[in-house]
């Protein structure tokens, strides 16, 4: 029963994050995929393009957000790790 109800209620707080950061990943898409068409009607050559992307995906990870969400990640991943390295490391114990 306990579990029924944290099931039910994470889903009512991660359903509606999921479905805006689907809507904003989608609009993302599109707009990115305007600017390119722009970019590539207008004349320009490749390397321009190529070097705007670049320089505009690095100033949107220069954000605090961008900053933060690297950072949850990196934390994530050592404590992945960290987990990865106890379980294999009791498992060779176990073995002998």
């Amino acid at each position: 029963m306990v579990s029924l109800v944290v099931a039910v209620g994470a889903a009512y707080v991660l359903l509606p994050i999921v479905a805006w950061v689907f809507v904003r990943a989608l609009t993302l898409t599109l707009n990115g995929s305007v600017w390119l068409a722009a970019a590539i009607g207008s004349g320009a050559d490749a390397w321009t393009i190529v070097s705007t992307i670049g320089t505009a995906a690095g100033n949107a990870m220069s954000t605090p957000q961008a900053s933060g969400g690297i950072a949850a990640l990196v934390v994530v991943g050592a404590l992945a790790l960290f987990g990865l390295q106890r379980l294999l490391g009791s498992e060779e114990d176990s073995s002998r």
